[in-house]
């Protein structure tokens, strides 16, 4: 009596999966006439395959609950540069690993052009020429953030 019952229920399941098969496929042949044309980049730069567009700089929006302190290696030990403030907006140029910060290790480099960071009185008057980093975990990358070279 198991036999039929099995049977049954064994070609029930093997048509339905056989059927759904087929209108995955009906489903994903939409045709070319139907597909939105691809978007064409113009402009100079590199054209090797995997390369990042000729865009310099993402955008990033820090989240932390207070200042975010902007250092001159990413590494929470180097010398302190100055804070960026929440909600603010920041340039970021790349991305590298560090030391890490609540289980993030990665670090945005700060292109040089940021208007929102503030530099400390005490540090020293030529750190405009240095690096800037923050860490990933308190900046939300509003794009994709390439590594630096």
């Amino acid at each position: 009596m198991l036999k039929p019952t099995r049977t049954t229920l064994a070609l029930a399941t093997g048509s339905l999966v056989l059927g759904l098969a087929g209108a995955g496929a009906a489903v994903a042949d939409d045709g070319p006439e139907n597909r939105p044309p691809r978007e064409i980049v113009v402009g100079g730069g590199s054209q090797e395959p995997g390369a990042y567009p000729e865009k310099k700089h993402v955008t990033g929006k820090v989240v932390s609950k207070g200042p975010l302190t902007v250092r001159s290696k990413p590494s929470t030990h180097s010398q302190s540069l100055g804070h960026v403030y929440p909600n603010s907006k920041v340039e970021i140029e790349c991305k590298k690993y560090g030391e890490k910060v609540d289980g993030n290790g990665i670090w945005y480099r700060l292109a040089d052009r940021n208007s929102s960071w503030e530099h400390d009185a005490e540090a020293p008057k030529r750190a405009y020429d240095k690096e800037r980093w923050v860490s990933a975990r308190y900046v939300k990358n509003l794009s994709e953030v390439k590594y630096c070279r």
